[in-house]
């Protein structure tokens, strides 16, 4: 008994080392870079992007500052698709960088990424657990490449619930929405029971804001996943969901809910079996081929009934700044 207690203290202890240890490490981390080290970043490139901020007022609300990133855009009737990348949490439009160093890409569409509402630039801290109000936010950069010969929408897991809501109130200017291991239906995610602790007013100081920035969207997650969900036969766009069978934090069972909901869209579906919530990281250079297969052969087309396909695995200066007002 003395020795079962010993090593339960033990546990315990090494258990709140680790976990205070992580928390002041994450104080001092978080996942974004300012202006001049994306600069820096992609300095020596043929093809740099820029720097971009905008204001948006929602209503009686105070004004919400977001930023992002792109590529160059060509001139009159050579102007290139658009791709915008949309990341979850916690994180930031820094996620994608790897994406905007490559060649085959940059050659073949506009990039753009954002910093989601409260993360990296885009008032940082500062959080909106509202899919309906994230979406409206960046509705001004649908607006800016509305006239793009194609635009495709890319979301990875949070950021694909703010990527369906788009596409939702744009069907005649998003033309492809890509989904990466996104979290699509109404609590077919994992929560851990630590979201909850944390969420406490004794422990929620403590915690960094990058963490409880996630943290309050994912509690949240439920609710505002409802919220539009209504509204998923508003999406025309052709989808494509990449997602690991092996995903424990949001299930592959997102697949199966968005092609029941996605009644007036074709589907792809790319279900990578030994993945887990990893495909931006692990499977870049797979999920690369996969943009590049719908930049080369743009499907126009927006009737049909869903396909699916189970695939093995495989082998800056600043620029505008405006004001928008939307009611």
């Amino acid at each position: 008994m003395k020795r079962f207690l010993l090593v339960l203290r033990w546990s315990l202890l090494t258990i709140l080392v680790l976990a205070s240890g992580t928390l002041v490490v994450a104080w001092f981390i978080d996942f974004r870079q300012t202006d001049e080290e994306l600069i820096a970043e992609f300095r020596g490139q043929r093809i740099q992007p820029k720097v971009h901020y905008y204001q948006v007022k929602l209503g009686h609300e105070s004004m919400r500052t977001i930023r992002f990133m792109e590529t160059p855009a060509l001139p009159g009737d050579s102007a290139l698709p658009v791709v915008l990348f949309v990341h979850g949490a916690p994180s930031s439009l820094s996620f994608f960088n790897e994406f905007f160093k490559d060649t085959s890409l940059l050659n073949r569409a506009q990039l753009v990424a954002v910093d989601r509402p409260g993360y990296g630039y885009s008032d940082f801290g500062r959080v909106e657990t509202s899919i309906v109000k994230q979406a409206k936010l960046l509705q001004p950069l649908i607006d800016r490449y509305k006239d793009a010969p194609y635009l495709m929408v890319v979301g990875s897991s949070y950021g694909g619930s703010v990527s369906a809501r788009l596409a939702m109130n744009n069907p005649d200017a998003v033309n492809h929405v890509v989904f990466v291991s996104s979290a699509l239906g109404p609590g077919l995610e994992r929560t851990y029971p630590i979201s909850h602790w944390v969420d406490t007013p004794l422990l929620r100081w403590g915690i960094p804001p990058l963490l409880r920035l996630a943290n309050d969207e994912k509690l949240a997650h439920r609710k505002a996943l409802e919220a539009i969900l209504p509204d998923w036969p508003k999406i025309k766009a052709n989808i494509t969901m990449l997602h690991g069978q092996r995903d424990e934090l949001v299930y592959p069972t997102n697949v199966s809910f968005a092609q029941h909901h996605l009644i007036n869209a074709r589907v792809k579906q790319f279900l990578l079996p030994e993945n887990r919530h990893d495909i931006v990281f692990n499977k870049r250079e797979y999920m690369t081929d996969i943009l590049l297969e719908i930049l080369m052969h743009r499907v126009k087309t927006r009737e049909g009934k869903p396909d699916e396909m189970v695939l093995k695995d495989k082998k800056i200066a600043k620029g505008f700044y405006s004001s928008v007002l939307i009611p």
